[in-house]
């Protein structure tokens, strides 16, 4: 008998190809769902917490201590620990204006991957090993700029980081040697989302009910439920601001800096940070589909020509697909672009006129 022709290949480009063929079984264009828009976002938004595995909280009226303030060029940086809904603690820095008496807009802002959590996004440097480079590399102080702005700004730290952190973080440690850099992780991401995974939930599953639990906080604060609320992150800030504003629709407007693209090409063909990979997902949805839960609220999404995690090819595409969703539901003015040379970092460039534009000018 004439044996076969054998072919030794790659499992993970078996797996590439079964991606590239497969349906999105709940996808915007897979289920026709420009004619019943409405109903479609409420059933996958009910998917989607589903993939994310969605805990029972266990908390659902969070207290909160502040744990100390400081005097920053143009705002005071206060810390606080807040009740999660799973009865550990989120650490956040509160950054409130110069002379602010009642908010005119409130801003989530969240971090990405990175040793220090929340700390460069609220401006908070102490000298540790890297800092400086990732806020030269990055422009990391989001968060302080929007205070500097006049919103008040919440900068939490996610679980698996800094404070959070499972791991030997050097959150606190002033004098890091260098010769640790390379083999401290600097998250716990793969440990959290590995056990996770077995119980049915994800790591970025919890993240998200971390930060509607923090909204549910910040909107039972006097003065402040009323306020316009927007929410932004660069890299997994963005991909917790993209699931995030997906399925809370208390947030008003967001930006999705240097993450939104199609997880084909991010994470299917790049291996990525654990974090990123949620059981299930790419068989209902790709990130024009999640993004269209949050049409027809402002969203601005941005990437570099040198962004090595959202890739430029790849970000037009999913863009004209998403912008395709907004024109179908007459929202089309409603999302918006920024491309800039550069790389992984956050952009100003259109971020600050279109929250003014949407929060503040409402």
């Amino acid at each position: 008998m004439k044996p076969p022709k054998l072919q030794f290949r790659s499992t993970v480009a078996l797996l590439q190809q079964w991606t590239a063929e497969m349906p999105r079984t709940m996808g915007y264009d897979e289920t026709g769902a420009k004619d019943n828009f409405a109903a479609w976002q409420r059933k996958a938004r009910r998917k989607l917490r589903e993939l994310l595995g969605f805990w029972p909280a266990t908390v659902t009226k969070p207290r909160a201590w502040q744990l100390g303030s400081e005097a920053a060029e143009g705002f005071t940086r206060e810390t606080w620990a807040v009740e999660s809904p799973f009865d550990d603690h989120i650490f956040l820095y509160r950054l409130v204006p110069d002379g602010m008496k009642n908010p005119e807009a409130v801003m989530l802002a969240l971090h990405g991957h990175g040793y220090y959590g929340a700390d460069p996004v609220a401006g908070v440097m102490k000298g540790r090993y890297g800092e400086a480079d990732m806020l030269k590399a990055c422009n990391y102080d989001y968060g302080q700029a929007f205070a500097r702005r006049g919103y008040l700004v919440y900068a939490p730290t996610q679980r698996g980081f800094s404070q959070r952190c499972d791991l030997d973080n050097p959150a606190s440690v002033e004098d890091f040697p260098e010769d640790r850099a390379a083999s401290s992780p600097g998250s716990s991401c793969l440990d959290i989302n590995a056990r996770a995974i077995l119980l049915g939930t994800t790591d970025i599953g919890l993240r998200v009910q971390d930060a509607e639990h923090l909204i549910s906080w910040i909107k039972s604060r006097p003065g402040e439920g009323k306020v316009p609320l927007g929410c932004v992150g660069l890299s997994g800030g963005g991909h917790t601001t993209e699931f995030l504003t997906a399925l809370d629709t208390r947030i008003d407007a967001a930006s999705i800096q240097g993450y939104f693209c199609y997880w084909t090409d991010q994470i299917v063909d790049v291996t990525h940070c654990n974090c990123n990979y949620v059981p299930g997902l790419l068989r209902h949805f790709e990130q024009d589909d999640v993004c269209a839960m949050i049409c027809p609220r402002p969203l601005l999404v941005t990437t570099a020509d040198n962004d090595g995690v959202a890739p430029l090819k790849s970000f037009r595409k999913a863009y004209r697909a998403l912008k395709k969703i907004y024109r179908d539901q007459g929202a089309e003015t409603m999302l918006e672009q920024d491309v800039f040379e550069g790389g992984h970092e956050f952009s100003g460039r259109k971020a600050f006129a279109f929250f003014d534009r949407h929060l503040r000018g409402r």
